[in-house]
């Protein structure tokens, strides 16, 4: 995987939210610009973000028109869950993801066959936690949503990727259709991105 950076803490969180929503509000109106069906998208509210979305679906476009995201595999899977008390949590992995060379040291797990168990060699064990590693990204902390931009900010605590803790990431989110849109968009000269991620709700779990 490629490290994605979509806003990154520098100056200390004062500055950074001051950056967010300068930076944020140029999103948005780019955005808006790029997209006529702007106008038949929902307002958004922060009580409507809270729950759990399944990812649906991750398009990218770049400087060459539509292309497999970098980062993500095709057709990934995923969860965000937003809790009411500002936390929140977010998992995508790859479909079909392999099995682990690599068994329990003290013997058979229940369900799995045994020819898993083998000892794997160096090789064989660096390449099944590379593949892991590259098939999945999980990350957790808190959120905040501004109305005014319709913006949703993640303030990273515990990332997969270590160097990612601190950081915040900033989305244009949209309900459209009953589902929730997130846009990022990279404006920079010749390199000009835009990535959406479409979810929908979940329904509540078991009691």
């Amino acid at each position: 995987m490629t490290l994605r950076c979509e806003l990154t803490s520098i100056t200390g969180r004062a500055a950074l939210r001051w950056i967010t929503r300068v930076c944020c509000l140029g999103f948005a109106a780019m955005a808006a610009a790029a997209d006529p069906a702007t106008a038949e998208r929902q307002t958004l509210t922060r009580q409507e973000l809270i729950g759990a979305w399944r990812l649906v679906h991750i398009d990218f476009a770049g400087p060459n028109g539509r292309s497999v995201d970098p980062f993500y595999q095709p057709d990934s899977e995923g969860i965000i869950v937003y809790d009411a008390s500002g936390w929140m949590s977010c998992q995508i992995g790859a479909p079909h993801r392999s099995v682990a060379l690599t068994g329990p040291a003290d013997g058979p797990r229940t369900g799995v066959p045994d020819s898993r168990l083998l000892p794997p060699t160096a090789s064989q064990e660096a390449r099944s936690k590379a593949a892991a590693y590259d098939s999945y990204y999980a990350y957790y902390g808190t959120w905040e949503f501004d109305a005014a931009t319709s913006v949703v900010t993640h303030h990273v605590q515990g990332s997969l990727l270590p160097a990612e803790s601190g950081l915040d990431y900033a989305q244009i989110a949209t309900l459209e259709g009953g589902r929730l849109i997130f846009r990022v968009r990279d404006a920079t000269p010749g390199r000009e991105t835009l990535r959406t991620k479409v979810w929908e709700r979940l329904p509540a779990g078991r009691q």
